[in-house]
């Protein structure tokens, strides 16, 4: 049976930018994890003989399956599991199918988290809802205020808060990295920043190494110094020991 790739037509300028910002932002988060993939607009077929059954996630996130490997459909039955994390962003077109029926897909599939953006505002009652797996139903991903204020909802699927900002009359997907406090988005301005903050950690820290190492052989070199030092002195001991004449004893 054939499982055809799928197709896919941006509905809006704001939709296509969320779902090409946040497909490019996870897919460099993960960029150095081989077993993470990460997609947008791929094809899951989730029951082998049904064609049908099928459905095309604007983002997707898959954890454990090889990301190097060349896919134009994903197949469950031959992945060996369902996405963990998929994103879809609404439009007047999708919002209600979004709401409804592809929850429950997702639900019955075994999709983890099911997260939905509203680029353009006004589509959805919150601008981001993110659901998670309870009890075999969705439940909501309660927000969280941050010291700064910001309002994140926490994914355990990808470690990440996420929250939505509004940016030039559009909704885009911001994420967080609770462990460095750094946010980022897939702008490439964003890109940018990521990769100089990643260079400048990584000389940060060859120079820790550095000067570790030149504090270790500084050590060792006044360890070498007092040893020979010691030698030197244990040295002449014997020279003076060897050269006093012996004391005079009575017979």
């Amino acid at each position: 049976m054939e499982y055809p790739e799928g197709h896919w037509i941006a509905q809006s300028v704001a939709h296509g930018e969320a779902v090409r910002q946040a497909a490019t932002a996870l897919d460099h988060h993960f960029r150095d994890r081989a077993d993470v993939l990460v997609a947008m607009e791929l094809v899951v077929y989730f029951q082998r003989g049904h064609a049908e059954a099928k459905v095309q996630p604007d983002v997707q996130v898959v954890l454990g399956v090889p990301r190097g490997v060349r896919r134009s459909t994903y197949k469950v039955w031959e992945e060996g599991k369902a996405p963990d994390f998929v994103l879809e962003v609404a439009s007047p077109s999708t919002a209600n199918k979004d709401a409804q029926r592809k929850a429950q897909q997702y639900s019955r599939i075994g999709v983890r988290e099911y997260w939905r953006l509203d680029p353009d505002g006004s589509l959805m009652s919150s601008p981001l809802e993110g659901y998670v797996v309870c009890g075999g139903r969705y439940g909501p991903v309660e927000p969280v205020a941050d010291a700064g204020g910001r309002v994140h909802r926490r994914s355990q699927v990808l470690g990440l808060d996420l929250r939505s900002e509004r940016r030039a009359g559009a909704t885009v997907l911001v994420f967080r990295d609770p462990a460095t406090g750094e946010e980022f988005d897939g702008t490439l301005a964003a890109a940018e920043r990521r990769r100089r903050a990643a260079e400048d950690r990584t000389s940060a820290e060859a120079k820790r190494r550095r000067a570790a190492e030149d504090h270790a052989s500084a050590e060792a070199k006044r360890a070498s110094a007092a040893e020979e030092r010691v030698q030197a002195l244990e040295q002449q001991l014997r020279n003076l020991a060897a050269q006093s004449p012996p004391s005079d004893r009575e017979p």
